[in-house]
């Protein structure tokens, strides 16, 4: 008698299991997805910090390499003009 209920409960069981299976697909699913998009924004976050200091590390070479192009600009204007009161 006893194997009477056990064959229905194993079905019953099996059942429940199999209709909680493709909602945890879609919970391992959705987790996937927040984690890549965190992991994106993540991505997006540290490359911005690291152009803003890589901006803030050219801009004082940038600006001495300006300074010495306007002196050398200057010098080269100076000695044409000492060269042409020379003639």
């Amino acid at each position: 008698m006893r194997h009477r209920f056990i064959a229905p409960l194993c079905c019953a069981l099996l059942g429940a299991l199999s209709a909680c299976h493709p909602q945890e697909e879609e919970n391992v699913q959705t987790r996937a997805e927040n984690a890549s998009r965190a992991l994106q924004d993540r991505y997006k976050a540290l490359e911005a910090e690291a152009e803003n200091r890589t901006g803030e590390a050219i801009a004082p070479l940038d600006n001495e390499a300006e300074a010495l192009l306007a002196n050398q600009a200057d010098a080269n204007a100076a000695a044409g003009n000492a060269m042409g009161n020379v003639q």
